[in-house]
């Protein structure tokens, strides 16, 4: 199934898609820069291209409407969509994401790596050498919700945003242990991550649309 179809399948907002596929671009500039480990580079584009795919259960339409881009003006249209997945697949986006990839048959490899990837298990993925997950978790702490950004400006966006990680007395630890894997991949990169932005970055949507998952 190509992700294109996947996307239509479960009315991604086209904000959420850009993220996706931006991830993946930035995955793509590591990979022709990499100098590491052999990586399973399919696997990883494949996981960044569907990591969220859930996520439209937890917008705030109300409070972040912006978010939408030009889609704005279908707002509410994406309000009732958004309910109807909600109802399918529950109000945990983490869940819902596990859920809609079952229903279409993704690998439970290739949903192992989506599910993973975790702010909140930062500490543990830092620890690790399962590059998969680390490059996943990398290229998705590189996007904020209007383009790629640096690391800092992303956990800051994280931090302000989402509640549960802005009140966690473990913040510091968890900020650390992103670094520390920012840090990891730069050692097997051979350009500095720095270099990586909306300019950098592959401008080739279609490669991604297009690929069978």
């Amino acid at each position: 199934m190509r992700i294109i179809n996947i996307y239509s399948k479960f009315a991604i907002t086209p904000n959420l898609q850009e993220h996706m596929i931006r991830v993946a671009k930035v995955v793509k500039f590591i990979k022709n820069h990499w100098t590491g480990p052999h990586v399973d580079w399919d696997e990883v584009f494949k996981a960044a291209l569907l990591h969220d795919v859930g996520n439209i259960v937890r917008f705030n339409f109300d409070k972040y409407p912006q978010f939408l881009g030009e889609e704005i003006k279908r707002v509410d249209y994406w309000k009732e969509k958004q309910n109807e997945i909600i109802a399918k697949y529950g109000t945990d986006d983490h869940d819902a994401t596990q859920k809609m990839l079952e229903e279409i048959n993704i690998p439970q490899s290739l949903i192992d790596i989506i599910q993973s990837k975790s702010f909140g298990k930062s500490i543990e993925l830092s620890k690790s050498d399962n590059w998969i997950v680390k490059l996943l978790y990398y290229g998705d702490s590189r996007v904020m919700p209007n383009g790629i950004g640096t690391l800092d400006e992303r956990l800051t966006d994280v931090t302000q945003r989402i509640g549960k990680y802005r009140d966690d007395p473990n913040l510091p630890n968890l900020v650390t242990a992103c670094k520390e894997i920012e840090k990891q991949i730069q050692h097997n990169t051979n350009i500095d991550l720095s270099q990586i932005t909306d300019d950098t970055v592959s401008k080739n949507d279609k490669e991604f649309l297009e690929m069978e998952v």
